[in-house]
């Protein structure tokens, strides 16, 4: 039995209370969001919900239109010089990261065969790094030609020109808002694990020290990023397999059914009530995936203690490594494309205080994200380093994105979702300046950094509220002027007050020629003199 393993005081295994917060975790949100449309269906007037069951299946035919276009563009690419024009930037790069992908897959099958571990890890590494940059590239080019493959125009011309200022306190935002912050925490903790394993390492401590294990069952409890032991490991590992499997299978079916049998088609209209749960663990299913080919990955390499350690535990002589690791990327490639492509295919005109998403930027935010956990759990500890400044170039694309394409309708989610990435790059920052100092880890402890991250972010949080604060009054005083000042009569401002009383008086039989009002701009202005 492993060192997180029940200990000689009789105290719960970690692994094991993990795991069951995981499944429970999973079965509540399941149960939860179940119990929440039947209760809705039932108080909701009927004719209300008639009409709601219509737009809701509008909007589903939509979705599933832009996800049908969206792998249309994936597998479609032109082999002949002249049907690239215009795009040859995007189906070149798209070719270059084929070939990448494919000779990836060579190289870690025959490494596979002939027991080259450390090839078998570089080819793993190549593999979900192509196959991320291939898609990210065929959706790029997908948002660039979306109006010539859906044909409305007008549908998302109004979705890229609407923005709200504020929300309403409902439900489905405060869902929304909770995802939002778990999607944080779940970013944030990828630095802070580096620097756990960094202390580890400066420590000498394989196992870990108590403040590091407390600290690494803490974040696997809020995150779902769970540091399991091999036979938990295995059991989520299934799991998941077997839940993605069941997707496609689903998805198949329909389709074939749909397709053949289209006079009677199965209805759609529930996949709608599938989107908060895709967006709440497309980070934890598809970082487990990738957790399991890191630690598979090392197996047999220079850094096979740390397949001990990190994210999983998969040193166990039951695990064989090839079938797992096969298997680990079939399950990552189908289940990043399918749920990337989810997630990204609702484009539907928001709600006036609705918490939504312009697709482009769900799309952008969710691939970097996933870029993010390729590269602090697939890259090897010895380029730890280098792992740091990728993290950093990574969140800073995140915050740059953020700020100037605003991927959220409503305004003040886009401020505050940028305060979240500056703290996420600001705990990197330190991460990255504390990677090659073994000296100060040595002498330091999880709580005095833990300390200065806080500190920082504290600094943060106050300097946004400030600008916040700025930002409000100085725009409610040229709001003001201008409803103190819209229409001039004989070119003299009138006040609010005393409309009211020109308006009753006004003759509209009398002649206009004393009365004259004028637009209060430059044109008229000048016209006027």
């Amino acid at each position: 039995m492993d060192s997180s393993s029940q200990d000689s005081n009789g105290s719960a295994d970690p692994n094991l209370v993990l795991t069951l917060v995981y499944f429970l975790t999973i079965a509540a949100v399941l149960i939860g969001t179940a119990i929440y449309f039947v209760v809705m269906a039932r108080i909701t007037d009927p004719e209300v919900r008639l009409m709601e069951l219509i737009t809701t299946q509008r909007e589903v035919q939509h979705l599933i239109d832009n996800l049908s276009s969206q792998f249309k563009n994936f597998f479609r690419l032109p082999l002949r010089w002249r049907a690239m024009k215009p795009y040859y930037t995007h189906h070149m790069l798209s070719w270059l990261f084929i070939l990448a992908l494919f000779a990836s897959t060579v190289v870690l099958v025959v490494a596979l065969v002939i027991d080259l571990a450390q090839v078998a890890r570089i080819s793993t590494l190549t593999f979900v790094a192509s196959l991320n940059a291939l898609f990210m590239t065929r959706q790029h080019l997908y948002y660039i030609r979306r109006t010539y493959l859906t044909y409305d125009a007008e549908h998302y011309l109004v979705l890229d020109t609407t923005t709200y200022e504020y929300f309403k306190w409902s439900v489905f935002n405060i869902v929304q808002i909770c995802i939002l912050v778990i999607e944080f925490l779940q970013l944030l903790s990828f630095p802070v694990r580096d620097m756990i394993d960094s202390i580890n390492l400066a420590k000498n401590s394989d196992g870990g020290s108590g403040d590091t294990n407390t600290a690494s069952f803490i974040i696997g409890i809020i995150t779902m990023f769970a540091n399991l032991s091999s036979k938990f490991y295995v059991i989520q590992f299934w799991f998941l397999v077997a839940v993605i499997a069941l997707i496609t299978l689903v998805m198949c079916v329909i389709h074939v059914h749909n397709k053949w049998r289209s006079h009677k088609p199965i209805a759609i209209y529930w996949v709608k009530y599938l989107l908060p749960l895709a967006n709440l663990f497309y980070l934890p299913m598809l970082v487990m995936l990738i957790g399991s080919a890191s630690c598979v990955s090392k197996l047999g390499t220079d850094d096979y203690n740390d397949a001990s350690s990190g994210l999983l535990r998969c040193n166990d002589p039951s695990i064989n490594k090839s079938l797992y690791l096969v298997l680990t990327l079939v399950a990552y490639t189908v289940g990043y494309l399918i749920l990337t492509a989810f997630v990204t295919s609702f484009d539907r005109i928001p709600i006036k205080g609705e918490i939504h998403y312009r697709s482009q930027g769900v799309a952008f935010l969710k691939n970097m994200s996933m870029l993010l956990s390729i590269d602090f759990l697939l890259v090897a500890d010895s380029y730890r380093h280098i792992r740091s400044i990728l993290s950093l170039i990574i969140i800073l694309a995140m915050v740059c994105f953020n700020i100037s394409t605003q991927p959220c309708f409503v305004v003040k989610i886009n401020y505050w979702r940028t305060l979240g990435f500056c703290c996420i790059l600001w705990v990197a920052l330190i991460v990255t300046m504390l990677t090659n100092e073994t000296s100060t880890f040595e002498s330091t402890n999880v709580g005095g950094i833990a300390g200065a991250m806080a500190a920082g972010i504290a600094v943060l949080l106050i300097l946004f509220v400030i600008i916040r604060v700025v930002n409000r009054s100085s725009a409610a005083e040229p709001a003001k002027e201008e409803t103190d000042a819209l229409v001039g009569y004989n070119s003299t401002v009138i006040p609010l007050t005393q409309r009211t009383t020109q308006a009753a008086s006004f003759n509209p039989s009398s002649s206009l020629s004393n009365t004259s009002f004028t637009i209060l701009d430059a044109t008229t202005a000048k016209r006027t003199s």
